[in-house]
């Protein structure tokens, strides 16, 4: 029972200039998403019991990529989409070092993880 891969969207960053640089921070968020999708799991038993929802996950990362602190900001209502959540910023450690132009140390972002088992229902 494979289930296409959810997509991870992250909140708009705040305090990012529109100014375009060799190290974009649209970009760098685009390859920060790609890691995180990279390493996310949708658990098995959560497809076998038909789960879906978005949590909500808020953590920071020093300026090197590395993740310092994860915690649930919303809850998706289910426990095990919850917990994968919450596990994936340090299993996908490290994440690609922010721009110049992220402000921050540590630089924090909230990213809402998308589950969906059938894609039209996002």
């Amino acid at each position: 029972s494979d289930a296409p891969p959810a997509p991870v969207q992250a909140t708009p960053i705040t305090g990012v200039s529109s100014a375009r640089s060799s190290q974009d921070p649209l970009t760098w968020q685009g390859e920060l998403l790609a890691r995180l999708e990279k390493f996310k799991r949708y658990p098995a038993a959560a497809q076998a019991d038909h789960e879906e929802g978005v949590p909500t996950v808020t953590f920071s990362m020093d300026r090197r990529g590395h993740v310092l602190s994860v915690r649930l900001r919303n809850s998706s209502g289910h426990a095990l989409l919850d917990q994968e959540a919450v596990s994936l910023p340090t299993r996908a450690d490290p994440l690609p070092p922010p721009p110049d132009d992220i402000r921050g140390d540590p630089v924090t972002l909230s990213v809402p993880v998308e589950f969906y088992l059938n894609k039209d229902r996002r």
